[in-house]
């Protein structure tokens, strides 16, 4: 059998990908991430939201720097020191 502890039929990694998906597709239609996290949480039937969490924090594109490009601040910050 394919499926993964938690009663799915879906293997792991395919629940990983459409649980990313998701969250993406809805992150706009609540107030923040976490309340999307939540709802996908829910209806896919994950254990954890701090489990989806972290399965988008793995799919987060990186950009040229290296770093997640979800964090714009340090590279701001860095700019901001080499104008001074």
């Amino acid at each position: 059998m394919k499926g993964s502890s938690h009663g799915t039929t879906f293997p792991l990694l395919e629940l990983r990908r459409r649980a990313v998906r998701m969250v993406a597709e809805v992150r706009g239609d609540y107030p923040n991430e976490t309340a999307a996290l939540q709802a996908v949480t829910e209806k896919l039937g994950i254990g954890s939201r701090e489990t989806l969490r972290n399965w988008v924090k793995q799919h987060e594109p990186i950009n040229h720097s290296g770093r997640l490009s979800s964090s714009p601040a340090p590279d701001a910050r860095c700019r901001s020191r080499e104008q001074r």
